[in-house]
């Protein structure tokens, strides 16, 4: 993951680590790094983060032979209510670090402790581009420092390689190699063997998609990926994982290392280490996939598959939870793809006809917003700001309107109690998830439950008697449990739940109550593909 670059993010990174204008700012200090952060409150989890970064430079400046020449800055915030992360090594070694919980959806996190698998990732973007032998040291003596490259400037992107060559690679290189050895040390719980990641791959052999080659990633492959990344770290991850299986992981570590004998390019360094060029290995890469994916595909079709009808030839891109309306035949859903704002849509189930209803600003990645819907009101709520602090809104479907009705709510993974009116919701502050309930008319929330930290619930449901929710729990050992609370005793403020199903390493998705709220239906990879699965209430059966 990297950071955005703005000039502000230059700013503040030279201030906090030149200058030492701290300020407001709490900092821990150790060995190797400088922990800043704001207010007492975060204070819980400062040592543990301290020493996931120290443990997780010590792991791989081994792997890289690395010796640090400064110290890395990490900065913890609680800027937006889904985690992410991003390093730079120029001007200086800095780390910006969420705090909330990650986004689970389809398994593109892994969900094992956060600040331990960031801080995996994140350090192996801070050595593989900080790296340097003596050409490099030369040049940042030269010009007393590391030159970060400004388009204003274009010069300066020479004076940049010539002080650090590997922060000027495409990122499916940078990504690739830090969710390789993200993946790697959790002892192969990660992206790098992912569903997620198999599922995408194994669907484009199936339907004969187009595979970029080198160029292609990164001019049309970057241009048209209106989920902001994803193609590079796809990619990126599934050839240097292909490299490894390959050849070994030991040439893959001497391709992205930068030492002595080492090219400054990294398509040079590719050649010197496995004595062909990039192009012709990432062709055989694509062949070899084809043929990969192919038996997978035998294999799955030997089994009898659920007969299914396209509701729509169009593809939707990024989609919501969808919502059904009984009486007009539609599906009430939030779609994003290129060439179109986010926004809400009714999808007509009899003519497959999509009608925008209302936009949705500030949409998340792969699940757009989250949503809950209020069939006998006719209202839909919905969630903004996905990638800062989320605003709660409300749609009424009879006259088209949006309605704020709380700001920075902070809560998403909404689910509607038909009995009540309430609306309940998982609420993410300091790193914490949140049990919410939210009563007509919508303008405050009322807190359940705060779980412990690194226990995080998502994909909440209400059966329709409004006497239990449901909810996906991930714990800090990334296990995965499909849980049911009753109301009545959350009200009383008892904090208990039931484990209905434990799916071990893989996520329950999306489970949701039937109408008559006997079953529970969702989805999960825990069978190495993605299934629907059907737990029976009365039985106590997946």
């Amino acid at each position: 993951m990297r950071i955005r670059r703005s000039a502000q993010f230059c700013f503040l990174a030279f201030m906090i680590v030149t200058a030492k204008v701290l300020g407001q700012f709490n900092y821990l200090e150790t060995d190797h790094g400088r922990i800043i952060y704001v207010g007492k409150s975060y204070e819980f989890v400062i040592s543990h983060l301290a020493r996931c970064f120290e443990n997780a430079l010590a792991f791989e400046s081994q792997l890289f032979q690395y010796q640090p020449t400064e110290k890395t800055t990490v900065y913890l915030q609680d800027f937006s209510d889904m985690g992410n992360g991003g390093a730079t090594s120029v001007p200086h070694n800095y780390i910006m670090m969420g705090l909330a919980p990650m986004s689970y959806i389809f398994e593109t996190t892994p969900a094992n402790e956060r600040m331990n698998w960031t801080m995996n990732h994140e350090m192996v973007h801070i050595i593989t581009t900080d790296q340097t032998v003596g050409s490099d040291r030369f040049f940042r003596k030269l010009f007393m420092g590391k030159v970060w490259s400004s388009q204003d400037n274009p010069l300066s992107i020479y004076y940049s390689y010539l002080t650090n060559p590997r922060k000027l690679t495409p990122r499916w290189y940078l990504e690739g190699i830090a969710v390789f050895l993200e993946t790697w040390m959790a002892g192969g719980l990660g992206r790098a063997q992912g569903a997620y990641d198999e599922m995408v791959f194994r669907s484009m052999v199936r339907d004969s998609a187009y595979f970029y080659d080198v160029v292609g990633l990164v001019a049309e492959g970057t241009t048209i990926d209106f989920q902001v990344g994803v193609n590079a770290y796809l990619y990126g991850t599934r050839f240097m994982s292909y490299l490894a299986y390959q050849y070994g992981p030991e040439k893959l570590l001497q391709w992205t290392k930068r030492d002595a004998g080492s090219k400054k390019h990294f398509i040079s360094q590719f050649k010197n280490v496995y004595g062909q060029s990039l192009d012709d290995e990432w062709s055989r890469w694509i062949e070899w996939e084809h043929r990969f994916q192919q038996a997978n595909l035998d294999s799955i079709r030997l089994h009898a598959t659920t007969p299914y009808r396209p509701i729509t030839r169009k593809a939707l891109g990024s989609v919501s939870r969808t919502f059904y309306h009984e009486k007009k035949n539609v599906l009430y859903l939030a779609v994003s793809y290129p060439g179109q704002v986010a926004h809400i849509a009714a999808l007509h189930l009899e003519s497959g006809e999509i009608e925008k209803i209302a936009d949705v600003k500030g949409p998340a990645l792969y699940f757009v917003t989250f949503m809950a819907f209020d069939p006998a009101a006719e209202t839909l709520f919905f969630s903004t700001d996905n990638s800062r602090w989320r605003d709660l809104n409300s749609l009424d479907l009879r006259t088209g309107k949006v309605k704020k009705l709380i700001k920075d709510v902070r809560a998403g993974d909404f689910a509607f109690n038909r009995v009540d009116k309430s609306l309940w919701g998982v609420r993410h502050y300091n790193g914490i998830s949140t049990l919410t309930r939210i009563p007509q008319p919508y303008k405050e929330w009322n807190q359940i439950y705060s779980f412990p930290y690194g226990y995080d619930i998502f994909d909440l449901d209400i059966n329709p008697d409004g006497s239990m929710v449901t909810a996906s729990l991930v714990g800090i050992d990334g296990k995965q449990k499909l849980i049911r609370m009753e109301t009545a005793r959350l009200l009383k403020g008892e904090k208990s739940y039931d484990v209905l199903f434990d799916f071990e390493n893989s996520l329950p998705q999306s489970f949701v109550f039937s109408a008559d709220g006997r079953y529970l239906y969702g989805s999960s990879y825990y069978s190495g593909v993605s299934n629907i699965y059907r737990y029976d209430l009365r039985k106590n059966d997946m």
